[in-house]
């Protein structure tokens, strides 16, 4: 995969991720205190997992063409990592049959 090409599809696939991320901080809020605060910890590790793929990327972007291939793993897997954690956290709320944004 060209360099141009991964880092566009990065940024489609980033994009997607946000607006998931909008579609479960609008989700009503759980009742108990300990369920809210669960999600609201969820909210701000995905956010920050957010942050770090953005951060892989900028690093992947700045490298030389010969170079990138070692933040294209590295991106691939905080991105792997991020989606996964979204689906286990929507099979928590929703039940594992009404589960995941992905």
């Amino acid at each position: 995969m060209v360099k141009q090409q991964f880092m566009s599809e990065m940024e489609i696939r980033l994009k997607d991720f946000d607006e998931k991320m909008e579609k479960l901080a609008s989700r009503p809020r759980p009742k108990s205190e300990k369920a809210r605060m669960e999600l609201e910890k969820t909210y701000y590790f995905l956010k920050a997992k957010r942050d770090e793929l953005r951060d892989q990327i900028m690093s992947a972007e700045a490298t030389p063409d010969d170079g990138w291939h070692k933040f294209k793993a590295a991106t691939e897997k905080v991105y792997e990592d991020m989606v996964r954690y979204m689906d286990e956290t929507c099979a928590k709320i929703d039940g594992p049959e009404n589960a995941g944004l992905y």
